[in-house]
């Protein structure tokens, strides 16, 4: 059995304590063989995460992020491969490299040539003889990977690979890198009122209120994004959106953004957090097929209205 939790170590145990309740918790899980998988920011920082989602739930475009805390680099990897298996390989390109370029993923090129080789003695050629020149007609087959991710994808391009022993190259690409970091910034393809945006969001996020620090009486056309608590956000997203929707809005915070004169909506931190669980469901039950997915149903929200 496995659970998948946002908060049960989101602060690192210095000691372990079985009677109160985290230490109860842990006992229980233990217990019972139950491994909990706890991830919080990096889920909400990962590209297709949480904020993605949230962006694509209110029909956002031109996705980019908020606040940037690190980026990633690219490689160009080239595969060398008969043409008997050319398709094969693009397959497992496709399948496994998580790259895109723009909203294009499985981006390719191959070209053909002659491929040349000698197997020596305790060899298992695929094609050839020992100690003869073997010449093949080949393809090279080129794409965009991320650099942390190259090493990966070539163990399981090399998995379906007929050669006992695969030719390729991987090459950095020099000043291109993609940001990495906390929240998004998305554009609606038509600007939209504010009261159309409000009550689009009550609708996304099943919320009969939200609080704003303001509202504006301009169109909308671009929206900032923050799941959680986002309200050290504020000056990112008064310098890149016209709204920013986050969760936890302080007092002080709430007066730094009317300053700044950017609207802010607040939809509480559990609202703009547990709706990601329909989207992790639907992952799993997408790539785990052979196992049950169950999705809790319970409600966490501390707060609560009377």
């Amino acid at each position: 059995m496995y659970c998948k939790s946002s908060s049960i170590f989101f602060v690192p145990l210095k000691k372990l304590n079985l009677d109160d309740t985290k230490g109860r918790m842990i006992k229980k899980l233990v217990k019972n063989d139950i491994a909990v998988y706890s991830m919080h920011t990096n889920y909400d920082i990962a590209q297709g995460g949480l904020n993605d989602y949230l962006c694509e739930l209110l029909n956002l475009k031109e996705i980019t992020v908020l606040a940037p805390t690190d980026s990633r680099t690219f490689c160009k990897v080239i595969i060398y491969v008969p043409t008997t298996h050319l398709e094969v390989i693009r397959e497992a390109i496709i399948r496994y490299n998580e790259c895109t370029i723009g909203n294009y993923k499985g981006c390719t090129f191959s070209g053909q040539g002659e491929g040349s080789f000698m197997p020596l003695e305790g060899s298992k050629p695929f094609i050839g003889t020992t100690d003869r020149l073997e010449k093949v007609v080949e393809n090279k087959i080129e794409f965009m990977a991320y650099k942390d991710e190259v090493a990966d994808l070539i163990k399981k391009i090399k998995a379906v690979h007929p050669y006992e022993e695969m030719a390729y190259d991987v090459y950095d690409l020099v000043d291109l890198s993609e940001p990495i970091g906390i929240g998004r910034v998305g554009k609606f393809e038509v600007p939209i009122s504010f009261e159309e945006l409000i009550t689009e969001i009550k609708k996304v996020f099943k919320m009969p209120y939200v609080r704003i620090t303001q509202e504006t009486n301009k169109p909308i056309k671009s929206v900032a994004i923050c799941s959680g608590s986002g309200s050290d956000f504020i000056k990112q997203a008064a310098f890149k959106a016209d709204v920013y929707i986050t969760g936890d809005m302080q007092f002080h915070k709430g007066q730094m953004a009317k300053e700044l004169g950017i609207p802010v909506v607040d939809i509480g931190h559990y609202a703009s957090e547990n709706i990601a669980i329909a989207h992790i469901c639907a992952y799993l039950k997408e790539n785990l097929k052979h196992l049950e997915v169950i999705c809790s149903e319970v409600d966490g929200e501390t707060l609560i209205i009377k």
